[in-house]
């Protein structure tokens, strides 16, 4: 009732969303629902008087057959009278009777010793063609079924003989047993040759004896009919105990056939032989530990099945369901193969072959022979395959962080020490070889984890691999920062060599964002689609992180080259700079630098000029500000101008004349609001202003205030012109940010 109520509940809750539904759709759904319950009443009211109408009909032939029964033991009863009474009305009926007697006696007595003599010879004959197809099972067995029937007529004889000698003195069944022992032995042999047969289904249809398969099947048969019969016979003894030693019932007396069950022991036999037949073919692998080999080993339970289905199968009746009977018994023997494997300490790569195994034998199981997974009981694995991808994931785990400490360690040491110079690639690169060890680990793990054929074991083996990569960068983010520091602080202290290897580790760094790339290709597509998204983000995730590194480099090899000249623009614009050219000496600086830094990767490079002329332009840009700072008009603006000429001239050596064109452009606004007279100030200011938007109104009347062809007074006019133009003046929102905002003010 609770839970019928509930799915009321649940039903309204879906059918009034609103409660504007209560006056617009209640009369509708009453109407509606009486219409359904009315054609559920008529359909139930209906099956319920079919099922009533059953039953009366079952009643009533219950009723005619139990008056059938009494009527014919009536009969039964009046024939058993009638015999009875008939006796009384022949002459001498009782010596009748006797003789009669006698001479049934006298005829079975008589065929039993002709029985006993011809014992002997027929068990000759038949031994003479059974001893052939005992030796070898592969014989043609074109007299199998003709022993069997005669020795079946022997054992018939001996069982007989001796149950009607049961009562007999023991003497007596001595003999009987004793004349009987060549019948027992030859009847245990053939038995012992069919179970060879049985063992061997598979040999015999690879050696085309499947005729002997079909006359297995048959007496197998044979004698479960004769078993049936005898359970029948017994059951009736049992039923019917008051009837024994009636002359007239001989049914109740049982009958003296050996239950043999041929078919449960024909099903026993298979069971063993299949056991001994997988224990032969993975003892060696077992007693090795070669438990991948174990597995490589196991296409022969695919073809043996198809065989079976092909060959065997047709040779037997449908009631024996061999080929269930066989996919169960290689499945189970299986499922112990696994278990076994699965109690010992496994590598990993052993549980991902396992596990792919798994996936496999199902999907051949299905494709080849058409068995889906459900059939197959119990589940391999016992459905524990998590259990052992945790175990792989753990070993993963422990041998990525081992290798990639290892690597970590002996890299940083090399390093740290510099003792040696970095090793040097063919086209001239310096370069560390950690990137291709540690993706040559990474890439390792994850070809494995790929050929398992598990798409969300791939994407967890990704993960401890993104983990690894991660984990190396924040390592050699720290070591970077730390060796560079040492270098700035103490670069007497610290061994040479620093700037070599900051460049190798640039060139590592884009080399395993390379990497890194390249299995953001191939991975997604193969990952289970569920893991595609993340994985691709992790991998992401490590690129940008190998990059941002690279550009820690970049930025460390700035910070040692500017550290060499950056006293030089201290004195930019002061006296010494009136007195003899600085720029060139910190040209020549740069230009020995950007020799050293030929070994590094063209995109490093690339990037490192581009960061290297920005870094000269806003130093240049900073040292106006300096407070030792003078512009002498004309005499700054042509130093100015030499200033530029050796540094563009550097520069487009490695840059295109348009960009160095577009980036100096800066120092030559500067230099026209330099040299501009008090009438285009505002002019030049404004050109500046339109082309910079962030430049601080601050470094104008600083470098205005320098300049010494200014008073103060016309200082003042001019910047309350300047700062008007400048209230004037709404820059684009969507403005990129100059070299201005890059300046530390």
């Amino acid at each position: 009732m609770e839970d019928a109520r509930e799915v009321a509940i649940n039903k309204l809750s879906e059918l009034l969303k609103h409660p504007d539904d209560l006056n617009s759709k209640v009369g509708p759904l009453t109407r509606k629902l009486a219409k359904e319950k009315a054609s559920i009443d008529a359909q139930l009211n209906s099956g319920v008087q079919s099922q009533l109408d059953h039953v009366q009909e079952g009643l009533e032939t219950l009723t005619i057959s139990s008056r059938n029964i009494n009527r014919v033991k009536e009969n039964m009863r009046n024939i058993d009278k009638l015999c009875y009474d008939a006796q009384s009305m022949i002459t001498d009926f009782p010596r009748i009777n006797m003789i009669s007697q006698v001479h049934q006696n006298f005829v079975a007595t008589q065929a039993k010793v002709r029985a006993f003599q011809e014992l002997y010879q027929q068990l000759d004959d038949l031994e003479e063609a059974f001893v052939p197809m005992q030796h070898d099972i592969f014989q043609p067995h074109e007299v199998l079924l003709h022993v069997h029937y005669h020795l079946f007529k022997l054992e018939e004889f001996r069982d007989k003989t001796m149950h009607q000698a049961r009562d007999s003195p023991h003497d007596v069944i001595i003999t009987l047993k004793t004349y009987f022992r060549r019948v027992d032995v030859l009847s245990d042999d053939f038995t012992q040759h069919l179970w060879l047969l049985a063992r061997n289904l598979i040999p015999l249809v690879e050696n085309n004896c499947g005729s002997t398969i079909v006359k297995l099947a048959k007496i197998i048969e044979v004698e479960e009919a004769a078993d049936e019969k005898a359970l029948a016979a017994r059951q009736a003894q049992s039923n019917h105990q008051d009837l024994q030693g009636h002359k007239k019932w001989r049914l109740a007396e049982g009958n003296p056939r050996t239950i043999k069950s041929y078919r449960v022991e024909f099903y026993e036999q298979l069971h063993q032989s299949l056991l001994e037949h997988f224990e032969q073919e993975f003892v060696p692998y077992k007693e090795a530990e070669d438990w991948q080999g174990a597995l490589d080993a196991t296409d022969f339970i695919f073809n043996e099945l198809e065989l079976v289905f092909e060959q065997v199968v047709p040779k037997f009746p449908k009631k024996y369901k061999i080929f269930p009977y066989f996919v169960l018994e290689y499945h189970r023997h299986t499922y112990d193969l696994l278990n076994q494997m699965v109690q010992q300490d496994l590598d990993a790569g052993t549980i991902l072959r396992l596990l792919r195994f798994v996936r496999d034998y199902y999907t051949t199981m299905s494709t080849r022979l058409g068995v889906t997974e459900e059939l197959l009981e119990p589940q391999l694995l016992d459905g524990q395959e998590q259990t052992l991808v945790d175990e792989y994931l753990k070993l993963v785990r422990r041998k990525l962080v081992e290798w990639t400490s290892n690597l970590m360690q002996s890299e940083s040491r090399d390093f740290v020490q510099r003792e040696n110079p970095p090793d040097m690639s063919p086209d001239g690169q310096f370069g560390l070889s950690g990137a291709v060890d540690l993706f040559q680990i990474i890439n390792q793990q994850i070809d494995v984890a790929a050929d398992a054929n598990q798409g969300k074991l791939l994407y967890l083996v990704v993960n401890e691999c993104h983990k690894v990569m991660k984990d190396s960068q924040v390592f050699w983010k720290r070591l970077l920062l730390s060796e560079l520091q040492k270098q700035l602080d103490q670069p007497e202290d610290v061994p040479e060599g620093f700037v070599e290897y900051v460049m190798a580790l640039a060139n590592d760094q884009i080399k395993c964002s390379d990497f890194a790339n390249d299995i953001l290709i191939r991975v997604p597509p193969i990952v289970d689609a569920n893991y595609k998204s993340q994985v691709e983000d992790k991998i992401s995730t490590a690129i940008d992180g190998y990059l941002q590194i690279a550009a820690s480099a970049r930025e460390a090899l700035l910070e040692v080259t500017f550290g060499d000249i950056k006293p030089v623009f201290a004195d930019l614009f002061t006296a010494r700079w009136y007195e003899q050219p600085l720029i060139p000496s910190v040209i020549e600086t740069l230009k020995d630098y950007c020799n050293d830094f030929a070994h590094l990767n063209k995109f490093i490079f690339d990037k490192l000029i581009h960061d290297m002329l920005d870094r000269f332009l806003m130093l240049y840009l900073e040292a106006m500000r300096h407070k030792n700072a003078k512009f002498h008009m004309d005499t700054c603006l042509e130093k100015i101008e030499n200033d530029v000429r050796l540094s563009f001239n550097f520069f487009a050596k490695y840059t295109s004349v348009e960009e160095m064109e577009e980036r100096f452009d800066v120092i030559e606004k500067v230099h026209t609001l330099l040299e501009s007279n008090r009438r285009m100030i505002f002019v030049d200011y404004y050109t500046l202003r339109q082309a910079y938007p962030d430049v601080p109104l601050a470094f104008v009347e600083n470098i205005l205030s320098k300049r010494d062809d200014l008073d103060k007074s016309a200082l003042k006019d001019i910047m309350e012109g300047i700062k008007a133009k400048a209230r004037e003046y709404e820059p684009d929102a969507n403005t990129p940010p100059t070299i201005f905002s890059r300046i530390k003010w």
